[in-house]
């Protein structure tokens, strides 16, 4: 990973941002600390943040830290859209264009899917562990549909790899 890198990141990799655990295998907060130490812009879907609140709302009360995090879910989202490096995109035309496109290719993905691969192409840069998603990058579908083909989409297992 090259240093001044801009990365898009999926909803998974916004929770830990929001103080909430995420289950990857091979991941650890030290090397993700490192790895976005390492960039100069992560940009994130505003759709990913209300999904976040719903992975929240769907987690057993009884886990230790859910009245935390249920508390700080708010201020740790201040402390991201206060943050020069943090980029919230909002669902704009250009995005609404994308997804037109993508739509008739990638029928696998559903509206969210379609939603946030618009938006992180325009960055170039996505970072997902979205199965679908990553299906869909291996396709002869993606490889012919500019310009997503110019994407570079990982998940963490290929950024560890790195």
């Amino acid at each position: 990973m090259q240093k001044g890198r801009e990365l898009f990141i999926d909803t998974t990799y916004l929770l830990p941002f929001l103080q909430m655990p995420i289950r990857v295998k091979g991941f650890n907060l030290s090397d993700f600390r490192k790895f976005v130490a390492k960039l100069s812009r992560i940009h994130v879907s505003e759709l990913s943040v209300y999904e976040a609140k719903a992975k929240l709302l769907r987690m057993p009360r009884s886990r230790g830290g859910y009245g935390s995090m249920l508390s700080t879910f708010g201020e740790n989202l201040n402390v991201l859209r206060a943050d020069a490096k943090f980029v919230l995109r909002a669902y704009t035309e250009e995005t609404d264009r994308r997804f037109n496109q993508l739509v008739t290719v990638a029928k696998r993905l559903d509206a969210f899917d379609l939603i946030i691969l618009s938006e992180a192409s325009m960055v170039g840069n996505f970072l997902t562990e979205d199965t679908d998603i990553l299906s869909f990058r291996d396709s002869e579908q993606f490889a012919e549909t500019p310009p997503f083909n110019s994407m570079e989409i990982q998940s963490w297992k290929d950024v560890r790899l790195q």
